[in-house]
């Protein structure tokens, strides 16, 4: 598991201001440069909650990683905007996922049998189940199928169910 310093040593590294603020309940986090500081807001009320918190602070720093310009959603936006904003919403999810659940830590968590079942993986990784989820479909867009070892594959045509089948 990616520890939850190591989030908050990229914050120290890259000079990026953090601060719990009381945010409308529909939004977690939000990251911000003004032009001289980065700025990473988290909503107040995960403060308590590790699992979430380490989501959204992945994700707030996926945006300080791959984002260039203001994408803070409008009111009044045509579709074009939306739906950028939308690719680059998901292109700093992606960093996320790929940052506290590598692709190479959940094959071999699966190959020593560390986890073997949804629930046990988002433990493992301390996430939310919907992040966990996110980096399958982010697996599955790449390849469906895993090799886990020699005898075992990951099948993940059937998201949100993720399957380990033997070979034949």
């Amino acid at each position: 598991m990616i520890e939850t310093e190591k989030l908050e040593t990229i914050l120290t590294k890259c000079r990026i201001i953090i601060e719990f603020a009381p945010l409308p309940e529909s939004v977690l986090g939000y990251y911000n440069y003004d032009g001289d500081y980065y700025i990473i807001l988290i909503n107040e009320c995960i403060r308590n909650n590790e699992r979430l918190y380490r989501t959204v602070l992945a994700e707030e720093i996926g945006h300080y990683r791959t984002t260039i310009g203001d994408i803070t959603p409008r009111k009044y936006m045509c579709y074009q905007d939306r739906i950028e904003i939308d690719k680059k919403e998901l292109l700093a999810l992606k960093w996320a996922t790929d940052f506290l659940i590598p692709t190479s830590k959940v094959l071999d968590v699966l190959r020593d049998k560390l986890a073997t079942s949804f629930s046990q993986l988002a433990d493992y990784f301390l996430v939310t189940q919907d992040f966990l989820l996110q980096k399958f479909k982010f697996m599955a867009r790449k390849n469906p199928i895993w090799d886990i070892d020699d005898i075992r594959y990951l099948y993940l045509y059937n998201l949100p169910s993720i399957h380990i089948f033997e070979k034949i």
